[in-house]
Parts: C-alpha cells; structure tokens; sequence
C-alpha cells in the first residue's frame, strides 16, 4: 500500500515518529509542513515517504478513513477497511499491511492522533501527528 500523491489536497501539519529495529535502534524523526498531510472526500493520508536515518531507509503511509470515530483506539490487523499501515525498512518490500493501534485525539478537518505500528519481528514506528489550516 505505497501511498502516492495522487489525493484531493495537502494540509499542513506536524508528525513525530520513533522507528525502532531491534539492530540499529531507535531514530527519532519530527517534521513539519505540507506534503506530509493529505486528504481526499474518503480518506485522510499520513505519509512522510522514504526517509533516511542513522544509514537505513524507513517509510511509513497510514491511509484512515475519513469518519473515524475519535477517542477510539483502532487495531490495524493486515489490510483493514477502516485504517490501513505500511512499513518498510531498506526499501524492502515484504507484507505492505502493518500491524498496530491507531487513536484519533480530534476529528475532521484537521484531525489529530497517535499510532504504534509494527512489522512483526522487524521494526516499529510509534508516534503522534496533528494537521492544521
């Protein structure tokens, strides 16, 4: 589930991520602005695309649907309808569904939330994000 540029419009905002492998341990990454934030009429769009840290590529794209009930934590289990996660590391491309939780702080338009994630004994990326006009 590689998410590409090909949705409605960009929004402005903040994601903190910590990827953590068990070998090249843990490489905080904090980003601001747009391109990071994107949203469509059924999805909204996480996606700060390949990034390198400490020698290694990560990526990480969480695609969630747009009427997601906020407070609630979501369990991403595969290819979920509700809210969906892809993890790569090295840019080896292996199961394109992570696995984790997912919890909305704010609602639509400028939703805001955490995440834990994790390819199963590969890395994880936990974190939060918040968009904004």
């Amino acid at each position: 589930m590689e998410i590409k540029n090909s949705v409605g419009s960009q929004v402005s905002g903040e994601l903190k991520v910590i990827f953590k492998h068990q070998d090249y341990g843990e490489h905080p990454l904090k980003l601001q602005g747009e391109g990071l934030l994107s949203r469509d009429n059924e999805f909204f769009y996480i996606n700060p695309k390949y990034r390198e840290l400490g020698g290694h590529h990560y990526y990480m794209g969480i695609k969630f649907r747009v009427g997601l009930e906020v407070g609630k934590t979501y369990t991403l289990r595969g290819n979920d309808e509700a809210v969906r996660a892809h993890l790569e590391i090295d840019r080896v491309y292996d199961d394109k569904c992570a696995s984790g939780t997912f919890r909305l702080s704010a609602g639509m338009p400028y939703p805001a939330g955490e995440f834990k994630l994790f390819e199963e004994g590969v890395f994880s990326a936990e974190g939060t994000f918040e968009s904004f006009a």
